[in-house]
């Protein structure tokens, strides 16, 4: 079974943060409409009807290879965000089999719920908050 590590809202912050750092990392928020009343800064919305089908994945991972740290996240990390990390993680290691690198791939703690309450009013880490 895949296993995916998270990452806290606080470790988050301090990698988008850092404007190096920042480069290294891509957030994946497979909320629906909800993505559009606020969501991290630079977030990619890719809803989770996205990570159904193998081919539809393995062209995300293939969109995705290169980058370093991929953090998936919904609205609360329990159920939406996971199922697509762990789906990615698990088409990743078939697409990219004995490549040198595969992407980190991580699970925001708390989901959007915790660091939106934690980083709202920080226009360098959440835009477009509903008020």
């Amino acid at each position: 079974m895949t296993t995916v590590e998270r990452i806290t809202a606080r470790e988050l912050a301090a990698i988008l943060k850092d404007p190096v750092r920042r480069q290294s990392v891509r957030i994946i928020d497979v909320r629906d409409s909800d993505f559009i009343g606020g969501h991290i800064r630079g977030a990619v919305n890719l809803p989770e009807d996205n990570f159904q089908d193998d081919d539809d994945v393995d062209a995300i991972v293939e969109d995705f290879k290169a980058v370093p740290q991929i953090v998936f996240h919904c609205m609360m990390s329990q159920i939406r965000g996971p199922f697509c990390a762990k789906r990615f993680k698990s088409r990743m290691e078939i697409c990219l089999e004995g490549a040198p690198h595969k992407p980190d791939v991580r699970i925001l703690s708390g989901g959007f719920q915790l660091f939106g309450r934690e980083y709202r009013n920080d226009p360098e880490l959440v835009e477009d908050m509903d008020i």
